[in-house]
């Protein structure tokens, strides 16, 4: 049974990340204005995810927003907030300066649940943090604008609040976190309403949003979630390293972006630490199953 549902989270998870691979991307097709995206991006994935939940939870629905309490209001904006500047990011980036400084979240989530939890971080997450920082720095650094060009900025901003909303979740595992998703999409579309964004888009525009809104997001987010409840963490941020790698690639090919030298020695830097750091996780992960599985050694 064991081995069936690592199977099942291995395959739940690949198929999460390959969905999520081209999100970059679209928001690159997209010709409306970053605001605009922004607002149908949030608005779409809020519906998505709320038709979602009310046929998981049916008339128990409220009974899980309930349960939430504070913590589920901070993390539905957190995450509002996070897909904003998202777009926002890729819109003044490279798709390759956003994934590479989005994939710092798990250092600084540990950071947050050392700081206000008071979880020891663990020593690969030490070791390993300057020197994913040090290939950031060289991949970013030579990019229009330099290191703190404003896209990278609001990249490192919805790194951090990602990273932040990830110690919720871990503190709050008990629950279920997936309606603050939803309420953040509805949050971030109603406050890009209210300051007066444009929602007028083409109609290929319109075509790729509901692409995005509908499917991609929402089906991404749903197998990584399955999956990753099936999979050791260390396990699933190997297979998430698969859109750092890729989506720069995809961008590259299809909006012809540009993948500079510096960009792709720090982005290989960047890589290399965050596999180090997660295979030696897994590695923990495993020889901890294995000494609680081993029989109790006698005593002499």
């Amino acid at each position: 049974m064991a081995g069936s549902e690592h199977r099942r989270g291995l395959l739940l998870t690949s198929l999460g990340v390959a969905a999520i691979i081209p999100d970059a991307t679209f928001v690159r097709l997209v010709d409306a204005s970053s605001m605009t995206n922004a607002m149908w991006r949030t608005g779409l994935l809020g519906i998505a995810l709320g038709v979602f939940l009310v046929a998981r939870y049916r008339g128990g629905l409220w009974g899980v927003l309930m349960a939430l309490g504070r913590w589920g209001i901070v993390a539905s904006v957190l995450s509002g907030s996070g897909t904003i500047l998202f777009v926002v990011a890729v819109d003044r980036a490279p798709v390759s300066n956003v994934v590479l400084i989005l994939a710092l979240s798990p250092f600084w989530a540990a950071l947050w649940t050392k700081i206000f939890v008071g979880v020891t971080v663990a020593r690969r997450t030490l070791i390993s943090m300057p020197f994913a920082l040090i290939g950031v720095a060289i991949a970013v650094g030579g990019t229009s604008g330099g290191l703190l060009s404003d896209g990278n900025l609001f990249a490192l901003c919805c790194s951090l609040g990602f990273s932040a909303n990830l110690t919720i979740i871990r503190v709050n595992k008990h629950l279920d976190m997936v309606p603050t998703a939803a309420f953040g999409g509805f949050l971030g579309c109603i406050a890009l309403a209210i300051i007066g964004t444009d929602a007028s888009l083409s109609g290929k525009d319109f075509a790729l949003m509901l692409a995005l809104g509908l499917f991609i997001l929402p089906l991404a987010m749903a197998l990584i979630t399955l999956g990753g409840r099936l999979l050791p963490s260390p396990e699933t941020a190997l297979l998430l390293l698969g859109e750092t790698a890729l989506s720069p690639v995809f961008a590259a090919l299809v909006v012809g972006e540009n993948l500079s030298l510096q960009a792709i020695i720090g982005g290989s830097v960047v890589l290399g630490v965050l596999i180090v750091h997660a295979g030696v996780g897994l590695k923990e992960v495993s020889s901890g199953e294995r000494s609680s599985s081993s029989p109790p050694r006698s005593v002499s």
